[in-house]
Order: C-alpha cells, then sequence, then structure tokens
C-alpha cells in the first residue's frame, strides 16, 4: 500500500506514527522497482538517449562506454533520490541511457553478483549482467577454503550465472607439506562430481591458461575471490597485460587489495571480463536456510532417509547424512562447509532478535 492510501485517515491518526508507517510502506512496496533492486522506475526511456555501459565506477561518477567514446557520467537526481536495498545504485557491467552527461535509465539486469556490505545493511552489487563467475582459489598462499567458494557457488546461483572455479598457484604444491597437498586432493574429489568446471592453473608456470582463455571467449565473466589468490597476475599472463598485482601478507596470509575497484576489460579473443578488487570475507545477502539447503544437493540422496522430514543434519537421531559422513560417502569439506553457512545465518538471527 503506497502513501497516499492513508489520505483520507492522515488527520485523525498522529502524524509521527503516520510518518513511520509511510515510511515502512514506501520501503516494502516493490511494484516500482525492477528485480535485483534496479533503482529506477520502470518507465520509458527517449530513444535520443545514448545506450552505453558502465566500465567502472569512481568517487567522480560512472564510466560509461559508448562505442565510439568513452564519458565520465553522473547520475540523474531523480535516480539519487532512489530508496532501495542495494548499497550502490550503479554496477560495473549495467546497460544505462545517458543524457547530457548524466545517466537518465539504467536497464533490466538480467544477472548480477552480490555480496553483504561491510554494515551489514545493505546489498553490495559487485557487477551485473555477466555470463559467468570465475572463483579463483589458491592452494598454500592463501590456503584453499572451501567454503568460501561454497559462497560464491550460491551468489552464482542467486544471480543467475554460470560459475567456473579456477584453483591458482598450484606449482606451490611442489614443495607444500603433505596437508595441503592432501586438502588439494580432497577438495577436487568431492567438488569434481557436483558439475561445475574445475581448472587447476599456475601462472608461474602457465598451466592450464589455454583452457582459461577458451572459457572467456565470446563470454562476459567476472573474475572474484579472496585477496592475493592471483587474479590479475592470471589476466596479466594470459594476456599479456599490466594489471597491478601484490604480494601476500606473511604474518595473515592474505593478500592485499591491489584492484581498488571493479573494471569491465575488453578481452582480445572476444568478450568481457569484470576484474574486481580482492574480497578478506565473501558474506551473502539474504542468505536463508532454503539457499544452502538447496546448494548441497549432493546430501539429498541420503537426507530422504532421516527420520526427521526438517532434519538439519546437526545432532538429530537417526539422520541419515551423519551416517552418510561417517561412512565417508559424504565429503567432510563439504559437510563443514555445510554447517558453517548454517551456522551464519543463526548467528544472524540472533543479532537481529536482541
Amino acid at each position: 500500500m503506497k502513501h497516499y492510501d492513508y489520505e483520507e485517515e492522515f488527520h485523525a491518526r498522529d502524524r509521527k506514527q503516520f510518518r513511520k508507517e509511510r515510511k515502512l510502506s514506501q520501503k516494502l512496496d516493490r511494484s516500482k522497482f525492477k528485480k535485483t533492486d534496479l533503482a529506477v522506475e520502470e518507465k520509458t526511456f527517449n530513444p535520443e538517449w545514448k545506450r552505453g555501459r558502465v566500465v567502472s565506477i569512481s568517487g567522480e561518477g560512472a564510466l560509461v562506454d559508448l562505442g565510439e567514446e568513452r564519458v565520465l557520467c553522473s547520475l540523474l537526481g531523480l535516480i539519487k533520490k532512489e530508496t532501495v536495498q542495494a548499497r550502490n545504485l550503479i554496477a560495473v557491467g549495467d546497460w544505462v541511457r545517458v543524457n547530457e552527461g548524466a545517466i537518465a535509465f539504467i536497464e533490466e539486469r538480467t544477472s548480477f553478483l552480490s555480496r553483504k556490505d561491510l554494515s551489514g545493511r545493505k546489498e553490495q552489487l559487485i557487477a551485473v549482467n555477466i555470463d559467468q563467475v570465475i572463483i579463483v582459489a589458491s592452494v598454500v598462499a592463501p590456503p584453499l577454503k572451501p567454503a568460501l567458494i561454497d559462497r560464491y557457488l550460491i551468489a552464482a546461483e542467486k544471480g543467475s550465472m554460470h560459475p567456473i572455479i579456477v584453483i591458482a598457484k598450484i606449482d606451490l604444491l611442489e614443495v607444500a607439506a603433505e596437508e595441503e597437498k592432501n586438502r588439494y586432493r580432497q577438495f577436487l574429489s568431492a567438488y569434481e562430481p557436483l558439475g561445475i568446471p574445475i581448472l587447476s592453473i599456475s601462472s608461474h608456470n602457465q598451466t592450464g591458461l589455454e583452457s582459461l582463455r577458451a572459457l572467456l571467449q565470446n563470454k562476459t565473466s567476472v573474475f572474484s575471490g579472496q585477496s592475493g589468490v592471483g587474479k590479475s597476475s592470471l589476466l596479466n599472463v594470459c594476456y599479456g597485460w599490466n594489471l597491478k598485482i601484490g604480494d601476500l601478507t606473511t604474518k595473515t596470509e592474505k593478500g592485499s587489495h591491489t584492484t581498488t575497484s571493479a573494471t569491465l576489460l575488453s578481452l582480445p579473443d572476444g568478450g568481457y571480463c569484470v576484474d574486481t578488487p580482492g574480497i578478506r570475507s565473501f558474506a551473502l545477502w539474504d542468505l536463508t536456510k532454503e539457499d544452502v539447503i538447496h546448494h548441497f544437493s549432493d546430501f539429498k540422496t541420503f537426507s530422504k532417509k532421516c527420520k526427521y522430514e526438517d532434519c538439519e543434519h546437526r545432532k538429530e537421531p537417526e539422520c541419515a547424512v551423519l551416517k552418510a559422513l561417517e561412512k565417508g560417502k559424504i565429503s567432510a569439506l563439504r559437510y563443514d562447509s555445510y554447517l558453517t553457512l548454517l551456522n551464519e545465518i543463526e548467528e544472524k538471527v540472533q543479532r537481529i532478535s536482541r
């Protein structure tokens, strides 16, 4: 219900309470927004406005590729005033209409990659209108983190994008501890049956680069992953670029944020890629238990045999998933990731209820 539906009751009610209800009503009204919180009203645009794609975003505005030129654009005041759940109104990859140096219209998005912003109260769009997410992880430095990869896999599914897993720095396994080697083997054993493409790559000795280039050709891809895994290094070696790269922080085994903002880059073999800043953590926006359960589809064969239909596969009696875990029919890596995501949801619920 919009605020004007209250007009006849206005003078008979407390003004402060009315304003509070009106604000809540407007916030919950999704009718004027397109999916993924597109921050414009569903209105027609002037066909004389130029169509372009957002290449990068800075404090000065959005750089838009109009084909014959690139223009630094501002947002029209009408768009700026919109209140949405997304932290950023414009994202790299957006198709927009430009009028006199300002973005006047944003086209409906077909896909998106997003995360929870640092405040935890807004959705932060990383890139939109993307075909596939290249989830870059590494071995040894920083170590392989299956739970982080699962977060990206869920984000890719929620955002209607095809995921590809890239395990970088595999040359380091030659001198790695046996524990690291086992973790890598366990990961492949657990995740290859899921049917998601997995590439093992080394920028140092150029292993697997040809396969990566083939997957990127004529697609729009977004490279994302933990700081220090070597996203920019991969692109540099693949295409002879000179993107800025950084060293791993020895004490924390975390990389530095050498890529400071997402940028849409044209690939010489056809297609585009978005090089994104590395992240220290990747918290999913609006993650639900249903999302987690649906993602771990490899549990379904066993979960059908659980005693309770709402079994969460933790401490419940006669849980078929736990029995399968004990017998080694379910990967411990996958199960640990499952628990991590469920605990994240519960912690969020507890914070809200306080």
